[in-house]
């Protein structure tokens, strides 16, 4: 058993003030399903949260990502999380939300590393983490733009507004 690690950085600004991305945010259930590949999301109380991923599969690599986080919501520009528990998939991040360019938007960024726990050789790893490193990407960024839709969205009904 090896672990595979990876991390994405990136962020966005979005068309709505930081109380409405937060309140998004804080809703970790219904966020953290526009997360691509989530098939289930379930709150256990405590803060802490359980996740069941789509199988992730490369030819070489077939994983079925199940875990369990803790988020940290004490801080009004940070919401943290972290594994807990031994599970064959870890994720530590946050999301930061700042002031965006123009009135009335926020930048919002997602920061997140992880570790996924696979039965392969290690002589494969390096064929691997590449890989892993792209479909980290691509989540991220999957996220960053369903989480984006969203707020926007629920901020032109708000306002009035249609596009």
């Amino acid at each position: 058993m090896v672990s595979i690690r990876s991390a994405s950085l990136a962020g966005t600004e979005v068309e709505a003030g930081p109380d409405a991305v937060r309140a998004l945010l804080l809703d970790v259930v219904g966020c953290g399903l526009l997360m691509p590949g989530v098939e289930s999301l379930t709150a256990e109380g405590d803060d802490i949260y359980h996740y069941v991923l789509q199988t992730i599969s490369n030819g070489a690599v077939s994983h079925t990502p199940d875990h369990r986080t803790r988020f940290d919501t004490s801080d009004p520009a940070l919401i943290r999380w972290e594994p807990v528990g031994e599970h064959n998939f870890r994720s530590w991040g946050v999301f930061r939300t700042t002031d965006g360019h123009a009135p009335g938007t926020t930048y919002l960024e997602i920061d997140t590393r992880s570790e996924a726990d696979v039965a392969i050789a290690p002589v494969v790893l390096p064929l691997v983490e590449p890989f892993a490193r792209q479909q980290s990407d691509q989540v991220t960024e999957g996220f960053l733009a369903a989480i984006k839709e969203r707020v926007e969205s629920g901020a032109r009904v708000l306002s009035g507004a249609t596009s």
